[in-house]
């Protein structure tokens, strides 16, 4: 007993040394661990990449009835992913492949666009800040609110219009229109302020890329050719104003009775080739990505600055909600508490996008071959959220807003990117709109984005989804008045909906036009059938608005639908016509109204004829204003 007592000491030293190396051992091991658990995810969502998109790419697929599809995901140093899916060519039954089919970017141009302005920003060429019309001398384009900067068009907020008719149309070369000219000829007006809202422009990109021309003295294609793909390795680009050469673009299909029919893409104006008209390879596609994702280098090379880079990243306005989703060059949101830098495209039956997230050295492209695939766009953002960083962005802490509150926000809600001007305003029926309503929850929901979402307060005037994906706010004048909304920091923008923006005031004209004239023809009928004479005002009121209102139907709907109205260079009899119908309709109903002032005699039958006639005024007197608001009457002098 005391033996063992007089050993304690030497004893417990020994046991403490044992477990000294043991904590140690573990330690080691938890290291080891957990550096082999940082690596292992990595190793994981890239085992798993393959199947996941070849899953949702051929769902995809079939869900939008396209015939097929190409990806291609790359990290500065390698391609992670490069594949194609089904068809190509239906007519040959070719299938896709990144190496061969060269796709129409569409709306991707605007990158490139961006980025050769950025190099004349980079070199002291240009300054963000100039107004456009010193570099652009003859440019037509009234800037009612002020002058448009380059910044202003590289963001989308000159508050330029959207415009459809003609804004496509080839000039021919006995017009002997400069170049300017022809932009002149296209462009769209200013509707509102400079920097009020975010409103989607390719009228934009076209000024821009005509600034790159003359400020280069090179045409806008070979500058992007020579200053940007030919240093990346891209030898031969092609724009797609230009004839099928050795690198002809892919055709689109669509789904007809049963099978995929091929068509090739139309002609594009080559003035539009800085807004959406370069065409190249996924595979070439992939090199471009990889050279933003290293700075600007290739091959340890310098293509662009990382000065130039960095431009196309930065916020324009970032101190402002509203602009919180545009930097120089792309829309930018986050998707999995990663920042995404990304821009899509669509057109010539294609859609297109691409998608980089510099915090994980990733960017995808993806591209569908059918007017249909915008399922598909999504795959890049699934890829990030369900395999690649499996977490959801942290929401912002939630503050009361009781239903006084949320009741300033509810109404309706329509797109900026819509036309007011000419005959382009009809187009506004079926332009983009959202409806805004509160809940017994004490949130906003959302409808009208292709599916509902529901919104909670987090700041003043500010909202999120529960999940913290989705940020809503609100835009209000200089008097405090609420007139527009915001999703994403602008990557979706609205207006408050009016009157005269919404389809009712457009189909209450024709109601009260068409009830009008039956009252006068009515009136007409019972005069005859009375055997009286005086029945010749009512009756040439009402035919003349009953045949105005047939023929104004008519002409719209030949000129709506039954032309390429963005490929006509005139206007065209119809609408003429529609002016001339217009004009009838006025002259009669003013002629009207002075036949009522007249005095006549107080016989039963012309009382009853002079009241209905003086019921079916103030009807046209609502169709001719209704008429006017939504431009029928100037469509043919606004071309």
């Amino acid at each position: 007993m005391n033996h063992s007592l007089s050993e304690t000491p030497y004893s417990a030293l020994q046991h403490g040394l044992t477990l000294a190396r043991l904590f140690l051992r573990a330690a080691l091991i938890c290291v080891a661990s957990l550096g082999a658990s940082t690596a292992h995810p990595q190793e994981t969502w890239r085992a798993e990449l393959g199947g996941f998109v070849d899953g949702l790419v051929t769902t995809g697929l079939d869900q939008d009835a396209v015939a097929g599809a190409v990806v291609v995901i790359v990290s500065s140093e390698e391609v992670v992913l490069s594949r194609g899916y089904r068809l190509s060519d239906a007519r040959t039954g070719r299938l896709m492949t990144p190496e061969q089919d060269v796709i129409p970017l569409a709306s991707i141009t605007k990158v490139f666009t961006a980025l050769a302005i950025l190099q004349l920003v980079d070199t002291g060429r240009i300054a963000l800040d100039d107004p456009i019309t010193r570099y652009l001398p003859g440019l037509e384009l009234n800037q009612r609110f002020g002058d448009i900067t380059i910044v202003h068009l590289l963001s989308h907020a000159a508050g330029l219009e959207e415009r459809y008719s003609g804004y496509f149309a080839a000039h021919s070369e006995r017009d002997a229109l400069s170049r300017i000219a022809q932009i002149s000829a296209i462009l769209p007006r200013q509707i509102r302020p400079a920097e009020e809202a975010i409103t989607y422009s390719n009228a934009s990109y076209v000024l821009l890329g005509e600034i790159v021309a003359q400020v280069s003295g090179q045409s806008f294609e070979d500058y992007v050719a020579t200053s940007i793909l030919r240093p990346v390795g891209i030898d031969a680009p092609h724009f797609m104003h230009e004839p099928s050469g050795t690198k002809t673009p892919s055709p689109f299909h669509v789904w007809d009775a049963g099978r995929y029919l091929a068509i090739d893409p139309s002609p594009f104006p080559a003035i539009h080739a800085p807004s959406g008209g370069l065409a190249l390879t996924a595979e070439d596609m992939g090199r471009i990505m990889q050279m933003l994702l290293k700075q600007g280098a290739v091959d340890d090379a310098t293509v662009l600055s990382p000065d130039t880079i960095a431009d196309l990243q930065r916020p324009v306005w970032p101190n402002r909600a509203a602009f919180a989703g545009r930097t120089l060059g792309y829309w930018t949101d986050t998707w999995a508490g990663h920042t995404v830098y990304y821009h899509g495209g669509t057109h010539f039956g294609f859609h297109t996008n691409m998608v980089l997230i510099p915090t994980l050295d990733l960017a995808f492209f993806i591209a569908a071959n059918g007017p249909s695939g915008s399922a598909l766009m999504g795959l890049p953002r699934r890829a990030l959220r369900e395999v690649i960083a499996p977490q959801t962005r942290q929401p912002s802490a939630r503050v009361a807003c009781d239903a006084d509150c949320l009741h300033v926000y509810t109404g309706r809600f329509i797109t900026t990117r819509r036309n007011e001007t000419g005959l382009d305003r009809l187009r506004v029926r079926n332009a983009h709109k959202i409806e805004i309503r509160p809940t017994d929850e004490g949130m906003l929901l959302v409808s009208g984005l292709g599916y509902s979402r529901l919104f909670q307060a987090t700041g003043e005037g500010q909202f999120e989804t529960p999940e913290g994906d989705m940020r809503l706010g609100f835009r209000r004048d200089t008097s405090g008045r609420l007139t527009g909304a915001h999703i994403n920091g602008g990557i979706f923008s609205f207006d408050r909906l009016a009157f005269w923006q919404s389809a009712i005031s457009l189909h209450s004209g024709l109601a009260a036009a068409l009830t009008g004239s039956l009252l006068c023809l009515a009136c007409a009928v019972a005069a005859r059938r009375s055997k009286r004479r005086a029945m010749g005002m009512s009756l040439w009121l009402g035919l003349v608005w009953l045949g105005g209102v047939i023929g104004s139907v008519a002409i719209l709907n030949s000129v709506l639908n039954g032309r390429d109205l963005p490929s006509q260079a005139t206007a065209g009899m119809g609408l003429w016509t529609l002016t001339g119908l217009y004009a009838a309709a006025a002259i009669t109903s003013t002629w009207a109204g002075i036949w009522l002032a007249r005095p006549m005699g107080a016989s039963s039958w012309v009382r009853g004829d002079r009241l209905l006639v003086l019921v079916a005024l103030p009807l046209f007197a609502w169709a001719l204003l209704a008429a006017w608001m939504w431009n029928l009457p100037t469509a043919a002098l606004r071309w």
